[in-house]
C-alpha cells in the first residue's frame, strides 16, 4: 500500500506542479502547525510542567503519535483499506512540497541566460535564503540548496513514510517547519538532527548510484557513519562530488546548477525504485 500511495501522491504532485502551482501551495501549508503551536502556547506557556522535554513531546511529537493512533483504529476489509489509502496520499501530499527547485530557479536560469548578473543574485538569494559574494559562490549555494531542497521536502519525506509510515513522515515534517522558524527545542533538535542523519545517507546512496560513484565514494568515505558529520553536510560532498560535472563554466555559469537539478532526478528515480522494492518484500513499515 505505501507504494500505492506513492504513487498517487507523485501523480498529484506533477499535475499541481504543472497546472496550479498556488492551489499545490495551499495543500502544504504549515498554517494548520502553526495555529496548533500557538494554542499550545497560549494554554500551558506559564505551567511550570510544560517545559523542556514536555514541551518539545507536545509540539512535534503529540500529532505524529495522534496520527499513528488514528490509523490504528481502521481494521482490514476494503472501505477500510480505501480510507487508509487515501489518508496516507493526503498525508504525503502534504508533507512533499510545496514546490519543486527546477520550478523555484526558472527565474534564476532566465535571468543568468540573459546576462541579467543583478536579477540572478537576486533569485538566488531568496532560493538559498543567503547573499552570495559573487558569482561562483551564487552557483555552489543554488547547487547546495537544490540537494537539500529536494531532499528535505520529497526525499526524506519518502523515506520516513516508508520507515514509519504517515506519522514518520509527518512528524519529519513538523520538525523541519520548527527549524526553519528556529523553534526547535533540546529533544526537537536532537530528533530532526537524527531523522536527518539516517534519511540523508540512505539518500546519498542513491546520488552514488547515479552519478559518478567513484568521485562521491572517495569524498563521502570518511563521513558516511561519522555520527558527528550532520546529514546535510554528508550529502552535500557526496552529491557535488557525484556530478561529474565536465562543462565549460565560462560558457554555462549555471552548468552545475542544472547538473545538480539532474542528478536529483536521476537519484529519485533510484529512490523511487528502492521502495517500490521494500514494498514488494514487505519492508516497509505499511
Amino acid at each position: 500500500m505505501a507504494l500505492l500511495a506513492l504513487v498517487i501522491a507523485i501523480l498529484i504532485e506533477r499535475y499541481y506542479h504543472g497546472n496550479q502551482s498556488a492551489a499545490r501551495d495551499k495543500l502544504s501549508s504549515d498554517n494548520w502547525y502553526f495555529s496548533y503551536l500557538r494554542f499550545c502556547d497560549k494554554s500551558f506557556a506559564d505551567k511550570k510542567w510544560y517545559q523542556g522535554w514536555v514541551k518539545d513531546a507536545v509540539e512535534a511529537v503529540l500529532p505524529a503519535l495522534l496520527a499513528f493512533v488514528l490509523f490504528k483504529f481502521f481494521d482490514d476489509g476494503f472501505v477500510a483499506s480505501f480510507t487508509v489509502l487515501a489518508l496516507m496520499v493526503l498525508i504525503l501530499v502534504h508533507t512533499f512540497g510545496p514546490q519543486l527547485p527546477s520550478k523555484q530557479l526558472e527565474g534564476y536560469f532566465r535571468a543568468v541566460e540573459n546576462g541579467e548578473k543583478q536579477a540572478a543574485y537576486e533569485y538566488a538569494m531568496i532560493f538559498t535564503g543567503k547573499e552570495s559574494e559573487n558569482e561562483a559562490t551564487m552557483v555552489k549555494d543554488v547547487t547546495e540548496s537544490i540537494f537539500y531542497k529536494v531532499e528535505s521536502q520529497y526525499f526524506s519525506v519518502a523515506i520516513w513514510f516508508v520507515l514509519l509510515g504517515p506519522a514518520g513522515a509527518l512528524l519529519y515534517r513538523m520538525l523541519l517547519w520548527q527549524q526553519q522558524e528556529n523553534r526547535l527545542g533540546a529533544l526537537g533538535k536532537k530528533l530532526h538532527y537524527a531523522m536527518e542523519w539516517l534519511a540523508f545517507r540512505i539518500s546519498a546512496l542513491t546520488y552514488l548510484l547515479a552519478g559518478d560513484m567513484a568521485s562521491g565514494i572517495e569524498q563521502g568515505k570518511g563521513q558516511f557513519f561519522d555520527l558527528e558529520v550532520s546529514g546535510k553536510d554528508l550529502l552535500n560532498t557526496v552529491a557535488t562530488a557525484s556530478m561529474g560535472l565536465n562543462v565549460d563554466d565560462k560558457n554555462s555559469p549555471c552548468a552545475a546548477n542544472r547538473c545538480a537539478i539532474s542528478l536529483s532526478q536521476r537519484s529519485g528515480v533510484i529512490l523511487f525504485a528502492l521502495v517500490a522494492v521494500a514494498s514488494l518484500l514487505g519492508w516497509s513499515f505499511v
